[in-house]
């Protein structure tokens, strides 16, 4: 992995465990990011990586005006276990590295929101 995607995931890791308390933890998650793993008839149709990418989709939802994370806690942190697997895989994937990009400006977005400082 190259050391620059490998520094953003470590600020993702540290921006999502620093969310604003505001942010609720469900009960049950919608992200449920700690059983991942891409649908077994997407995968045969579009291949895994692709299928990787519309889980992702239906995790997060529509991102057309960007990412909006809806919750905080362990199951969103996972997420970083999730881009960490598939890109050690698929390395050099844009797709999978736009992802952490997403996720990263929309966790920074909420601590700046809330007045913090993103470190």
């Amino acid at each position: 992995m190259q050391p620059h995607l490998k520094d953003r995931l470590v600020e993702l890791r540290l921006c999502l465990e620093a969310l604003p308390t505001d942010i609720p933890i469900p009960k049950e998650s919608k992200y449920n990011f700690s059983n991942f793993s891409p649908d077994a008839d997407w995968t045969t149709d579009i291949g895994e990586v692709g299928a990787v990418n519309r889980e992702l989709e239906v995790r997060f939802g529509n991102r057309a005006d960007g990412l909006k994370l809806v919750e905080r806690g362990p199951e969103i942190e996972a997420v970083v276990d999730v881009f960490e697997t598939w890109i050690e895989k698929y390395p050099g994937d844009i797709i999978l590295e736009k992802w952490v990009d997403d996720t990263l400006e929309a966790a920074r977005g909420l601590i700046v929101a809330a007045g913090k400082a993103v470190n």
